[in-house]
């Protein structure tokens, strides 16, 4: 069984180590290896949580376990009358449990209720197919935006999806 809550100052450590492990995981094919190493670095990871969950507009849940163990999270932040998600991350033992839909379920909801977004959106990488299809479950749509970077030969894209509220 797994819980939802509003995240504060004393999740910034295990919202850094889910983040730095899942994220990991989650590009393990689908990013260069050494394009892995310089970005996903845990102390930074630690440092950015820590400044991030204080900050106004900032809205972050995690999932925990009947242990208490947070085993995932989602941020989005308020900018305008829009609102993105940033960041939605689980231990890779806990997904496709139910969970990653507990959280954008959670945000969605915290983002309608509050009425302070007209929009949703998110970025995803291009060649993340499950996580595109995850989205799309829930109302989300491309908008034919896109991010595009080069590295070491290698074209990386990010693809906008948005959902209106």
């Amino acid at each position: 069984m797994f819980f939802i809550r509003k995240a504060d100052q004393n999740d910034a450590s295990d919202i850094a180590h889910i983040h730095f492990e899942s994220w990991s995981a989650t590009y393990s094919n689908l990013l260069p290896e050494t394009y892995k190493n310089k970005e996903n670095n845990l102390s930074q990871k630690m440092e950015m949580w820590g400044k991030i969950l204080p900050s106004p507009g900032v809205n972050t849940w995690v999932a925990y376990d009947t242990e208490n163990t947070t085993v995932g999270f989602i941020s989005y932040f308020k900018k305008d009358h829009e609102c993105e998600i940033t960041t939605l991350y689980l231990l890779p033992q806990y997904q496709n449990l139910g969970i990653g839909t507990k959280l954008i379920n959670a945000a969605l909801i915290d983002a309608f209720q509050c009425n302070i977004c007209s929009s949703l959106s998110l970025w995803v990488l291009q060649t993340n197919l499950s996580a595109i299809s995850f989205y799309k479950k829930f109302g989300f749509e491309s908008d034919s935006q896109c991010h595009e970077e080069l590295y070491e030969g290698t074209k990386i894209t990010d693809v906008r999806m948005i959902k209106t509220l």
